[in-house]
């Protein structure tokens, strides 16, 4: 049996999107965000930025060149979440296991490797042992207590929604790539069952439709999109005190339920972000 992939922690989760300004205005205004590095990555033809909302690496990806590869996955997948970055301790040790363990590498660089996400269902996966200057993340002792304790958003935990039609099968190829038990959830307040993995700092949760319906989210964003990432979560201590907060930045959401506040696409420049009091 092939070893486990080590995930020393999420990298970043990546958002694609037509213009960086709403977004990263969001990020710090309402999530008390530190955009720590802005960067031209000349290799995809965009403008990136990186940013940390609690333990959570979020990087904001604008095209800058018409037929680079920014701008060619913006206009086949739309603005949205388009993959995720774990922290491995060596690139070419991940690279191995990946391949051991059945998945394919579709590109790979000095710095990171990007999975097949065929062979992931769906999941846009790079590894990389690369870590950014001034990651706050890398300082002795950091911890995210400005997040959990200071901010009004109160953010505790962070996970990562991947729509797929086949949950459970999906979690158990993720949890034996990483040496991990996968878990059973049922997240009724959006009308999706799934199965997930935990890390120390994150979670992957596959998800479907309950009714396996396209009228609802889940099942809508699969008719629409296929298997990808659906939706970056983040878990509060205490959601009507998040709402207000909300209500009081003057920032559009809708609520399912007792349990869920979905902050509109349009509002993070087509990514859809989720903050619940379910973890």
């Amino acid at each position: 049996m092939p070893a486990p992939l080590v995930v020393e922690r999420l990298g970043h989760v990546s958002a694609c999107t037509h213009s960086a300004g709403g977004e990263l205005n969001l990020q710090q205004d309402v999530f008390g965000a530190r955009v720590f590095r802005q960067f031209d990555d000349d290799r995809a033809g965009s403008r990136n930025a990186l940013a940390l909302i609690g333990s959570t690496c979020v990087e904001t990806v604008t095209p800058t060149a018409p037929d680079g590869p920014a701008a060619r996955l913006l206009r086949d997948r739309g603005p949205g979440w388009h993959s995720l970055e774990w922290t491995v301790p060596s690139l070419p040790d991940a690279v191995t296991t990946l391949h051991e363990h059945g998945v394919g590498v579709v590109e790979q660089t000095g710095t990171y490797a990007v999975a097949d996400p065929r062979d992931l269902h769906g999941l846009p996966l790079a590894v990389s042992d690369r870590r950014f200057d001034q990651d706050d993340r890398d300082l002795p002792g950091w911890e995210p207590a400005f997040w959990s304790d200071e901010h009004p958003l109160g953010i505790v935990g962070a996970t990562v929604y991947v729509a797929v039609p086949a949950p459970e099968k999906a979690a158990a190829g993720l949890a034996a790539l990483v040496g991990r038990e996968p878990y059973a959830v049922d997240r009724t307040h959006l009308n999706v069952a799934g199965h997930g993995v935990r890390f120390a700092d994150h979670a992957v949760e596959f998800v479907g439709s309950a009714t396996h319906a396209k009228g609802d989210l889940v099942g809508g964003f699969l008719a629409e999109r296929g298997e990808w990432i659906f939706c970056l979560s983040f878990t509060v201590r205490d959601l009507l005190a998040a709402r207000a907060f909300l209500v009081g930045m003057d920032v559009r959401f809708e609520q399912f339920g007792r349990h869920t506040l979905l902050l509109a696409p349009a509002t993070a420049g087509g990514a859809r972000i989720e903050l619940t009091d379910v973890s």
